[in-house]
């Protein structure tokens, strides 16, 4: 009787036994690359999510007038009146460049900076070229040099009125009029009327076109 109890006793636990092995040895399973990505993805689409909405996000008409103003002091800078400078002169090429002594900008990379931040980068390129004039700036030994001198508003210009208006999903225009008025005695005669496209651009917006109305 105690024979019969211990065999199957005995072959039970050769049983178990042999099946831990083979679950020991057993290979684990590859592990399972869509679970993985599963995981990873929500923070993948909160963070794609939140770079769609930067991009995307349309400036205010306070936000572009304030560039189109901006602009207006950048561009003049190149038109209407240059950076100061500290009168201390170096020569290239025949032309005679005075030293700017402006505290944001006296260097090249810092003036191309202040024209990035309301210009696309063709105009910027455009500017510092001399493509729109003379080359106005250069950078000689790293510090930022002038030449020319400013000049005098034209006459005949009255009041300026500036118009934001949207002209796609990325593209804006900022419309400027200025009223034509008599030299003597002030009367409207007339009016101009600009349009300078402002768009989205390289992860920016800025002026594609511009130039001083006055």
């Amino acid at each position: 009787m105690k024979k019969k109890i211990w065999l199957p006793l005995v072959l039970t636990l050769l049983l178990v036994g042999c099946g831990r092995e083979r679950e020991a040895a057993a290979p684990l399973p590859p592990e399972n690359p869509a679970a993985v990505s599963v995981e990873a993805l929500p923070e993948a689409e909160t963070l794609e999510a939140a770079q769609v909405e930067s991009d995307a996000r349309m400036p205010t008409e306070q936000e572009i007038l304030g560039d189109y103003d901006r602009a207006v002091r950048v561009y003049g800078w190149f038109d209407l009146t240059p950076l100061e400078d500290s009168g201390e002169t170096a020569t290239e090429n025949g032309t005679v460049y005075r030293r700017v002594s402006a505290a944001d900008c006296r260097t090249m990379e810092e003036l191309r900076l202040n024209l990035r931040s309301v210009f696309v980068e063709s105009l910027t390129e455009r500017l510092l070229s001399g493509e729109e004039g003379c080359i106005r700036y250069r950078d000689i030994d790293g510090a930022l040099y002038v030449t020319g001198e400013g000049r005098e508003r034209s006459s005949g210009r009255g009041s300026v009125t500036v118009e934001v208006e949207q002209a796609g999903e990325t593209a804006y225009s900022v419309n400027v009029t200025v009223d034509l008025v008599g030299q003597e005695d002030g009367v409207v005669t007339g009016m101009e009327c600009w349009s300078f496209p402002y768009v989205w651009e390289n992860g920016r917006w800025g002026f594609s076109e511009f130039r001083l109305v006055y």
